[in-house]
């Protein structure tokens, strides 16, 4: 009697023998077309010069906070410091302030002293003028008001009355910190020549913004930063008097040699000349005597 072997058995041991070829049989054939037809695309695609792989770090961003920004080298807020809820000179608190006052209890009319503390929330924003994160204390109304200003830089440098004195001591230092930047005084510029007007010069002050960002974060300062702060401490020093003086011929500035020199000479002509002093000193004395007598 002849020996036969059902279709369905016959279809099985031929699907398996042509997935061992490409694949292990327990992979599906859908999945094995898959993969086949993946290595075939990544094979057509030109090679990417990029690296997939390496050891060096992304470049970080720097995040600063305008309550850390160098006083000493930015001008003083036109309206002074906040004397009244002084958290907000460290943030954009707007004209927003701790309000104070009572609840009332409807039964008997009972007053009880309460307040009112401001919506503040913490938000990053980052500034490409300064290359740099914005970490800071807001309320609601300034986050609507950046919202429709279109970012915080359009914020910060909107030029009304208003706008400054809503901004505060903590608005203020980073509104003179974007002004610093080329992006900003370019943009300036601009609408100087829209309005009709001569451009100004764009300075180069990378220096003295990459310092301030050195100083509004943590850590030390880098190299460029300590180079530029002992520049700016140089600047400090002036004369007192009027500036002609350090032209005048004949004028030199007092040297600590010389200084030891002339307190020599000042100091041999007093033991040269003892009862002078001494006379003097007791005449002194007695008018000092006299008044008080």
């Amino acid at each position: 009697m002849p020996s036969f072997t059902p279709l369905r058995a016959v279809s099985l041991t031929a699907s398996a023998s042509t997935t061992s070829r490409s694949c292990a049989p327990i992979v599906p054939r859908i999945l094995c077309q898959r993969l086949t037809q993946r290595q075939q695309q990544q094979q057509t695609q030109q090679p990417s010069t990029a690296r997939t792989f390496t050891t060096t770090p992304r470049l970080q961003t720097k995040t600063i906070q305008p309550a850390r920004l160098p006083r000493h080298i930015i001008p003083p807020y036109p309206y002074g410091e906040r004397r009244v809820y002084k958290q907000s000179n460290k943030g954009l608190y707007g004209n927003v302030r701790i309000r104070f006052g009572n609840n009332v209890s409807e039964a008997h009319g009972v007053k009880t002293q309460r307040f009112w503390r401001p919506n503040v929330h913490v938000k990053v924003y980052y500034s490409e003028s300064l290359g740099a994160k914005v970490k800071t204390r807001l309320t609601m109304r300034v986050l609507k008001s950046i919202k429709r200003e279109g970012g915080l830089e359009n914020y910060l440098l909107k030029d009304k009355p208003a706008r400054v004195k809503e901004l505060g001591p903590g608005g203020w230092n980073l509104r003179w910190l974007l002004m610093q930047t080329r992006a900003v005084q370019e943009r300036f510029n601009e609408e100087r020549v829209a309005l009709g007007l001569e451009p100004k010069p764009v300075e180069d002050r990378d220096d003295i913004v990459q310092y301030a960002l050195d100083h509004a974060t943590p850590g030390k300062l880098s190299v460029r930063s300590r180079e530029t702060l002992a520049e700016l401490r140089m600047q400090e020093v002036f004369t007192l008097g009027p500036e002609e003086l350090d032209d005048v011929e004949g004028v030199e500035e007092l040297t600590p040699e010389m200084e030891e020199e002339l307190l020599k000479a000042m100091g041999e002509n007093d033991l040269e000349f003892p009862d002078a002093v001494n006379e003097g000193q007791v005449k002194v004395k007695a008018e000092r005597d006299g008044v008080r007598a």
